[in-house]
C-alpha cells in the first residue's frame, strides 16, 4: 500500500511538473482572448473630451494580436493608410502599456510610457516617465464613433 501511494505521488508530481507546464504559457487562453478584445482601432483623447464628438486633435491607434503578442501603431491623421509602429505594447488583462518609437536624437529609454487601466469598455491613464511619475493630463482610449 505504501509503495502504491509513493508511486502515485511521484507520478502526480511528474505530471504536474511537465504536463502542467502548458498551463503557464506566456499567453494563457484568457490573455489570448483579452488581446483579441483590444484589437482594432482606438482614439486617444483627453479624459474630459466628449467621445461622441471626437476632436481633430487626437491620436488614433490600432492594436492587433500577432501570434499572442500585442502589437500597435499610430495611424496617420491624413487618412492615407500610413502607420507608425509603436516601440512596445503590452496588455496583461487589466493594464495597457505602450511606448512610441524615439525620434532621431532621443534614446528609447527617454520616451514616456502610456499606462492605462480598463474603465468600462475604454481605458484611462497617463503618460509616465522612467520613474513612473505621471506626465500631463489624464487621457482616455475609446473606440471611434462610426
Amino acid at each position: 500500500m505504501r509503495r502504491a501511494f509513493l508511486f502515485l505521488m511521484i507520478a502526480g508530481g511528474i505530471a504536474f511538473l511537465f504536463g502542467g507546464h502548458r498551463g503557464f504559457a506566456a499567453n494563457p487562453p484568457d490573455t489570448q482572448a483579452d488581446l483579441d478584445g483590444i484589437a482594432g482601432e482606438w482614439s486617444l483623447l483627453r479624459a474630459t473630451d466628449n467621445e461622441m464628438v471626437v476632436p481633430q486633435h487626437r491620436m488614433d491607434l490600432r492594436f492587433w494580436n500577432a501570434s499572442g503578442e500585442l502589437k500597435g501603431a499610430i495611424l496617420s491623421q491624413r487618412n492615407d493608410g500610413t502607420e507608425t509602429p509603436l516601440a512596445t505594447s503590452e496588455f496583461d488583462g487589466s493594464t495597457l502599456r505602450f511606448k512610441m518609437k524615439a525620434p532621431s536624437g532621443k534614446s528609447q529609454a527617454e520616451m514616456p510610457t502610456m499606462v492605462m487601466t480598463r474603465s468600462g469598455g475604454n481605458f484611462e491613464g497617463y503618460w509616465a516617465d522612467r520613474s513612473g511619475a505621471k506626465i500631463g493630463p489624464k487621457l482616455k482610449l475609446v473606440r471611434p464613433v462610426i
